[in-house]
């Protein structure tokens, strides 16, 4: 068995068996195969959208924001860590969901950066409730 990914230990049970409520078996069948083909989908607007945004984003680090061009960075980092889980999302490795789950927190530590909390804790949620009951589709 593959080794658990940054605090996937402590997470797992707070998002599966002490979740107030479990997704019925369809819908985590019906999350698992639409996943990947979402996230051929958003990842490339996403990179379009850090493209068109990068600049400004650039742009504010002469200006001395900093935040706004660190986030840019860890965005750049979880479009690139996503991308790489695309295949093993397809094949429903364990690998192709522990890069989806990482991506996802890089994703939230880049929200921190801009201090976006609300949205950060509400993706942190969403996000990681989401994946946790799926991860026993995903095996090695």
């Amino acid at each position: 068995m593959t080794q658990p990914a940054v605090l996937e230990n402590e997470l797992a049970p707070i998002f599966t068996t002490k979740a107030p409520f479990q997704l019925p078996e369809e819908a985590k069948d019906l999350i698992v195969k639409i996943m990947p083909y979402i996230a051929v989908v958003l990842l490339p607007l996403s990179i379009l959208a850090i493209l068109f945004g990068g600049g400004l984003a650039l742009l504010s680090f002469f200006t001395l924001h900093l935040g706004a061009s660190l986030a840019l960075i860890i965005m750049i980092i979880a479009i690139v860590v996503g991308l790489m889980a695309i295949p093993g999302l397809f094949s429903r490795s364990r690998d192709g969901w522990s890069k989806t789950y990482l991506s996802q927190l890089i994703w939230i530590v880049s929200m921190l950066v801009e201090f976006h909390i609300l949205s950060a804790v509400i993706s942190f949620l969403l996000g990681m409730y989401l994946l946790f009951q799926i991860r026993d589709r995903y095996v090695n």
